[in-house]
């Protein structure tokens, strides 16, 4: 069985499970102070609209973070399919996104179940977007109790690549970009990297 690189949550606790290995990301360095302070989402009842460039940020961001889960979850059901990765991630999280998918699609691997978001947490925005050609672009920074209880990884045959004793909980840190802030603000955000984190999961509701 060849390694495979992590992908999101599932591939994190299932495939490279499987293959006894720790993915992770180099942490990029920052490029500005954050412009707000921590805050939390998780389902709740609707909230106010965000009415400062900050919030509207972390809005966006969000909703992006979300749509990340579902884009890739579809994807690693159907590894042959790489075009909707453009749409969630770009950068460093795109080439890794795409080089663990195309040797899925070569080995007949694919994801059943999705992974589901148990809380995600803000932890800064920086708006500075005074360098883009250095890498100086709107950034929010979020970490994510991510649930793969539902989720296996089989390959051609059916068989299960999942080690029995993976853990279905953990967290892990996204750094959502959007390098065309200027032109647009809204729905311009990707996720650039991402980083395995080592704690205790989020408890069970």
């Amino acid at each position: 069985m060849r390694v495979r690189f992590s992908l999101i949550p599932v591939v994190i606790a299932t495939a490279f499970a499987a293959a006894g290995c720790t993915p992770g990301a180099t942490e990029p360095s920052p490029t500005a102070p954050p412009t707000s302070a921590a805050s939390s989402t998780s389902p709740a009842s609707p909230s106010p609209a965000p009415s400062t460039e900050a919030e509207r940020a972390t809005s966006s961001a969000t909703e992006l973070v979300h749509e990340y889960y579902r884009t890739t979850d579809a994807v690693a059901a159907d590894p042959a399919r790489l075009e909707p990765l453009e749409s969630v991630a770009t950068s460093a999280e795109l080439l890794r996104l795409q080089n663990t998918f195309k040797p899925w699609a070569d080995d007949g691997w694919h994801q059943t179940g999705n992974v589901q978001v148990v809380k995600l947490v803000t932890q800064s925005v920086s708006l500075d977007n005074s360098d883009p050609d250095a890498g100086v672009i709107p950034t929010v920074q979020v970490e994510v109790c991510y649930d793969v209880s539902d989720v296996d990884v089989v390959d051609r045959a059916g068989a299960s690549q999942v080690t029995a004793n993976r853990s279905e909980r953990g967290w892990e840190r996204l750094w959502v970009s959007n390098p065309d802030y200027d032109d647009d603000p809204s729905s311009g955000w990707r996720v650039a990297d991402r980083k395995t984190l080592e704690r205790e999961p989020c408890a069970a509701d």
